[in-house]
């Protein structure tokens, strides 16, 4: 969870850097957000597809990107899905 705290107080210009140039940085992200805060599944689950299969992997990629300029955080599934 730190490292979720960490990636939170980056200035807005380094998530969007991040977003675009690692996005392994963002689904580490996203899986411990998952584990932390209770094992949510529907998400783990479409956070791992989304590394093994291209198309989710490049929507992920893209709300991402969306996500950092627009609300300044990183994507997360659980906020589509709820």
């Amino acid at each position: 969870m730190e490292f979720n705290k960490a990636l939170d107080g980056l200035p807005k210009i380094v998530k969007i850097l991040i977003a675009i140039f690692l996005p392994i940085i963002t689904w580490i992200y996203r899986l411990i957000n998952d584990i932390a805060g209770g094992v949510k599944t529907i998400p783990l689950v479409l956070d791992i597809l989304s590394w093994l299969f291209f198309i989710p992997g490049i929507v992920s990629w893209v709300m991402d990107i969306i996500d950092s300029i627009t609300a300044n955080r990183f994507f997360l599934w659980e906020d589509w899905i709820k």
